[in-house]
């Protein structure tokens, strides 16, 4: 991970937008509270022990949308995150993952300041966006060295463990029981799961030793990237339709189709094959690739 001995900055730089399906849902001065308050608490705090620049800060998007307003300041709300990443000596920047989160509980209290939740669970939103935070900690640092970021998946299944038995039964995202495939217990499992090891490696590869080096080499960095997503590929046919795969490739999918207008006969063939197995119901989309 980039360090830096003059300037030390929070890692992270995050664009909160919260907002409504329904203009009678909740108050508008709600959405601008909680806002306002996830904004701050996840941008001005410092969630690890290394030194950043500014320009180091990993950028991300987070929307809630309030779904339902059940009264008392009690809402159901979807999560939608991006992660960005810079690529090496390069204006570009890379999409590390997206995904939504669906049907997130919240028991929103605007005079209750939000807290790190990374040792004790203290209300669902702060505990939430905290583990957000450690993904996305977890998912930059993977990108630059391989498993990089274990510190944090440490953290995250720490949170796991001591989430009291009251707030899995409020928001069963936080257990394996949950109905919810697509679930934060899922991102971490995933993750964490030793099948998902060649993924993780093949993950680091793709942003390191393939776009990093695309200021040498295109042509090099073409042929790394299919070998990197080859790999993706035996990794999703060994554990199949997990939520962090398919995050990932809802991220890559335009950066994969682009890069590969320009590839060879062969690299057009093999990551159109690769892709169509990961992502079978956007396969007309990779047409693009062999036009």
């Amino acid at each position: 991970m980039l360090t830096s001995l003059k300037v030390q900055a929070q890692e992270l730089d995050v664009a909160v937008k919260v907002i409504g399906n329904a203009a009678n849902l909740t108050d508008r001065k709600t959405f601008e509270q909680m806002e306002n308050m996830v904004k701050e608490f996840i941008n001005n705090q410092r969630w690890t022990n290394d030194r950043f620049e500014s320009f180091e800060r990993i950028r991300a998007n987070m929307q809630i949308s309030i779904k339902q307003d059940k009264g008392n300041n009690e809402l159901v709300c979807d999560i939608t995150v991006q992660a960005y990443r810079p690529v090496f000596k390069s204006s570009y920047e890379t999409m590390l993952i997206q995904f939504t989160e669906k049907d997130v509980p919240i028991l929103f209290d605007p005079f209750r300041p939000m807290e790190n939740n990374r040792e004790v669970y203290t209300d669902n939103l702060s505990a939430v966006v905290s583990f957000y935070a450690f993904l996305l900690l977890a998912l930059d640092y993977d990108s630059y060295s391989l498993e990089g970021g274990e510190p944090y998946l440490n953290i995250m299944q720490n949170m796991l463990v001591n989430i009291p038995s009251n707030a899995k039964s409020y928001d069963p995202s936080w257990t394996s029981s949950t109905s919810k495939k697509n679930s934060r217990y899922a991102l971490f499992e995933n993750l964490n799961n030793p099948r998902m090891k060649p993924f993780r490696r093949a993950y680091y590869e793709y942003h390191r030793l393939g776009l990093d080096q695309s200021s040498i080499d295109m042509n090099l960095v073409r042929r790394d990237l299919v070998s990197a997503i080859k790999a993706i590929a035996q990794t999703d046919q060994t554990y199949p339709n997990t939520f962090l795969m398919q995050s990932f490739i809802n991220a890559k999918r335009p950066e994969i189709i682009e890069i590969f207008k320009q590839g060879t006969g062969i690299e057009k063939l093999d990551v159109h094959n690769a892709m169509i197995t990961i992502d079978p119901s956007n396969a007309t989309a990779y047409d693009q690739i062999k036009s």
